[in-house]
């Protein structure tokens, strides 16, 4: 029996049979092949190929190009399997935040070098102190933005920069000191007899920065033009790198704190001047949904500029000793 007009789906109407004709779509066209769609969703081949060729007659396009051995998508199925791709991924991270939000969990993302040299080996303090809330960390380097957040199910975006970001809540604010960093033996080979010295950069200390922008800021806080003798540089795109260059005697990095507390605490690393540490950048504890007074990400904030404090005073007290003893 043919249906009245108004009874025809409409194909731009999302409704249950559209939503379900899609999801099977999307399994076939990643696949290329309606035998491995069915085994992956539990159904028969024929229901992939009926719901398939459903979805064509909707639309009113072909979406596959069928062939003896291979399907191939056409223009409007490529177009339809990528959108299809994107509102798969927003719903996964929806569904994981809603998860998290359950559980109590947050993601923190931050810049490699905090993550390894700080963030992960300091967890477990915040764990004691705040047992009910669990964290996933994200070591990566991208611009902070809402829509940055939102796509990627970030919760907190820990970030060592000059400036706020403009569209973002922040939650805590920690000012770093900097000083460079060397290996004992270079100190001690090298510096002492006024060696050249080979300067260590890290090319994206915050976003945007300039490859020397770390130097130069030093230099600006501290007032001293140092090193005056000829140098070399060598550069690497994450602090921590420039840290381990450090550490094997390849020339002197500049040192942020936070990061270099547990290198220079092992002896891996030592201040290469007697010179106080100079101000540097700030770090920024940055969210899109702060939430209340209680909220994961306010005590975790809270949390995390607390500890950053006991870091910095732990560092400039060695730096105080070691200067106050070279010889030790």
């Amino acid at each position: 029996m043919t249906r009245a007009p108004e009874e025809e789906p409409d194909a731009r109407r999302l409704d249950a049979q559209l939503l379900s004709d899609l999801w099977i779509f999307r399994a076939a066209a990643r696949l290329g092949s309606v035998t491995r769609a069915a085994e992956q969703l539990g159904v028969t081949q024929g229901a992939v190929s009926q719901r398939v060729l459903r979805l064509e007659a909707r639309l009113g396009a072909p979406l596959f190009v069928r062939a003896k051995s291979r399907m191939t998508l056409t223009e409007a199925g490529a177009s339809l399997l990528d959108t299809m791709t994107q509102v798969a991924l927003l719903l996964n991270d929806n569904l994981s935040r809603i998860s998290r939000l359950q559980r109590n969990a947050i993601v923190v993302s931050c810049i490699p070098s905090l993550a390894t040299e700080w963030l992960v080996s300091h967890l477990e303090d915040f764990y004691q102190q705040h047992p009910g809330i669990e964290v996933f960390v994200r070591a990566e380097m991208a611009p902070s933005t809402i829509d940055r957040l939102d796509e990627s199910g970030i919760d907190i975006v820990i970030d060592y920069e000059p400036d706020p970001a403009s569209d973002l809540h922040q939650l805590a604010l920690f000012r770093e000191f900097v000083f460079p960093v060397c290996s004992h033996g270079y100190r001690e080979t090298r510096l002492a007899c006024d060696a050249p010295v080979v300067l260590l950069h890290d090319d994206a200390p915050w976003w945007g920065a300039p490859p020397d922008d770390e130097w130069n800021s030093w230099r600006a806080a501290s007032g001293l033009d140092w090193p005056s003798n000829p140098v070399k540089s060598r550069h690497f795109n994450v602090s921590h790198l420039a840290y381990h260059a450090a550490m094997t005697g390849q020339g002197v990095a500049v040192g942020r704190s936070i990061l270099v507390n547990r290198l220079l605490a092992k002896g891996d690393l030592v201040a290469a001047l007697d010179a106080p540490p100079a101000l540097g950048q700030y770090f920024r504890i940055l969210t899109h949904r702060p939430g209340d007074a209680r909220s994961p990400a306010r005590q975790f904030a809270s949390w995390c500029a607390e500890a950053m404090a006991e870091t910095q005073a732990h560092t400039l007290s060695l730096v105080r000793a070691a200067a106050a003893d070279p010889i030790g």
